[in-house]
């Protein structure tokens, strides 16, 4: 009874042990908060995106992106319209068991709102004629995407992800919505 007893405390006291030099080992699982700018949408098209992620557990991370677009440039594109603001809450699942470098999935919302050109059928007293009108338009969106993160020293994510979302009440917002970036941040 003794013997099993102190085999019991011996097992138990190692895996206590074995949890803490987890921690150790691999800091990054301590970090719980990350923070990151996306430099690709600056240089492209000066657009500045930020991004917040809460790590809850291993695998899973929340978070919440905005990006905010410079007025005085005009960014029109014919597929996604011209955006004036995107803020996107999300959530991720990491597919990867090593914590400096990962692939994961990710679903997310986006409330969305800018401007779009679509061309409508007029009406004159003597004929009927089409032209381009610019609609305003805010809606909201869901999506998924995909990406890759990697760190340098623990502590410095690189971060790209490729996704794609559908905007759902309005018809006068553009029916696609990409969400695509190349970030890099703090992790503290």
């Amino acid at each position: 009874m003794k013997t099993r007893f102190l085999l019991v405390l011996l097992f138990t006291s190692i895996s206590f042990n074995a949890q803490e030099l987890d921690g150790l080992k691999n800091p990054i699982l301590n970090l719980k908060n990350e923070l990151r700018i996306d430099f690709g949408k600056i240089i492209l098209n000066s657009r500045l995106q930020l991004t917040y992620e809460y790590f809850i557990k291993n695998r899973l991370s929340v978070g919440v992106s905005a990006m905010f677009i410079n007025g005085q440039e005009k960014t029109y594109n014919s597929f996604q319209g011209e955006r004036k603001y995107q803020i996107d809450p999300f959530v991720r699942y990491s597919f990867s068991n090593n914590r400096r470098s990962l692939f994961y999935a990710e679903f997310f919302s986006s409330i969305n709102g800018g401007s779009n050109d679509k061309i409508a059928r007029l009406n004159n007293e003597k004929y009927g004629y089409y032209d381009k009108i610019e609609y305003h338009y805010t809606d909201v969106a869901i999506g998924s995407s995909i990406g890759y993160k990697v760190y340098i020293a623990h502590r410095f994510p690189i971060n790209l992800n490729l996704g794609l979302g559908f905007n759902l009440f309005n018809n006068s917002s553009p029916a696609l919505l990409s969400r695509v970036g190349i970030s890099t941040g703090y992790r503290f």
